[in-house]
């Protein structure tokens, strides 16, 4: 039988990334109707972080960020302990995400629930930029 002292220190496997319910309302209400190809839980293996879409065919990264969780206008005092690692956590999602040449675009809970419009023409636009330019560079390899 193991002491109490050395189950304490065992280091446990990190759970597998599961979705949130956010996640899901955003990829049904938005990523399947304008049709776009998305990777769910893109892992980004050098940061040992995942997101939570990536459009393979406009290069973009989505994140959907819980008002909460994601600590939506507090000041970083009044944060808790995991509001304040959360940030800390999305700053280098962020920072990687653009060193790699992904844009990464993020979208509040509140905009989604309460601005849908908003966000559908954010995404439209920005898929349908990252897409065109995509094109573009496609044809301009086909030639040679």
């Amino acid at each position: 039988m193991k002491k109490l002292s050395e189950a304490v220190r065992k280091k446990r496997p990190h759970p597998k990334y599961g979705t949130s319910k956010l996640e899901d309302y955003f990829a049904e209400n938005f990523l399947d109707v304008i049709g776009v190809r998305y990777v769910r839980q893109y892992e980004a293996k050098d940061i040992g972080r995942f997101y939570d879409f990536y459009c393979e065919d406009a290069n973009v990264i989505i994140e959907v960020d819980g008002d909460y969780y994601h600590s939506y206008g507090l000041k970083y005092e009044e944060k808790n302990p995991m509001q304040k690692h959360n940030e800390r956590v999305d700053k280098l999602k962020d920072e990687w995400a653009l060193s790699n040449g992904k844009p990464i675009l993020r979208f509040w809970e509140h905009d989604i629930r309460d601005n849908p419009e908003k966000v559908m023409k954010t995404l439209k636009e920005a898929i349908g930029k990252y897409t065109e330019k995509q094109e573009k560079i496609r044809k301009k390899n086909n030639r040679h």
